[in-house]
């Protein structure tokens, strides 16, 4: 069922990156309308889609989310007009404004994108714990079946050991590898937003 939703989203919306991520929201959604700032502070959406898009949409736009902090949403629900065919974002505001947001969503990113990548990280290193906990599993099946028979016994032995030692390398290289990229990839963050700060600093007198 299709519905047109008249939107005024409040808080700290504004120069925040706010606009383009509904934007994306409703790309995904395929809603039509447009978002746009107002002079009191609020954004404003205008949309026509499915009910259960918009209601999804409303769903994912209440967020806090630095430095995003929606406080208060008002919707009111109307027949959709089908006068829009796309969702369109309205940059009315000077240049320099302009510029200061994109560069607040592009840091939004990177955060987004550090945040993925250390979860990763830490759900690889969870892998490889649970492997050098199976392989701990065969070596003591080994040791015991080195006990039954004598003579294979001392050789699954030292086969035991040396499975030990290359899974403690192994651990040890990939854990200090993963340590290394995060810590490389947080000081490269730290860079990318000192320069973004920098380029505010200049764009904005």
């Amino acid at each position: 069922m299709e519905k047109r939703a008249e939107i005024k989203v409040y808080g700290r919306v504004q120069k925040a990156g706010f606009r383009d991520f509904i934007d994306e929201i409703a790309f995904n959604l395929n809603i039509n309308g447009y978002v746009k700032n107002l002079d009191d502070g609020a954004v404003q959406v205008v949309c026509e889609g499915d009910k259960d898009a918009i209601s999804e949409l409303l769903k994912k736009i209440d967020i806090t989310q630095y430095p995003i902090r929606v406080e208060n949403i008002d919707v009111v629900y109307k027949k959709p007009t089908g006068e829009y065919t796309t969702f369109e974002l309205i940059r009315d505001e000077d240049l320099t404004t302009a510029t200061y947001e994109r560069m607040d969503v592009a840091a939004r990113y990177i955060r987004e994108i550090n945040s993925n990548l250390g979860q990763k990280m830490d759900s690889i290193g969870g892998k490889i714990d649970v492997l050098g906990g199976k392989m701990d599993s065969l070596g003591g099946k080994m040791d015991s079946l080195g006990g039954k028979i004598n003579f294979l016994g001392g050789k699954i032995d030292v086969l035991g050991n040396k499975i030990d030692q290359a899974r403690v390398e192994i651990t040890s290289e990939i854990r200090l590898s993963r340590d290394n990229f995060r810590f490389h990839l947080d000081e490269r963050i730290s860079t990318i937003e000192r320069e973004l700060s920098l380029i505010k600093a200049k764009v904005i007198p």
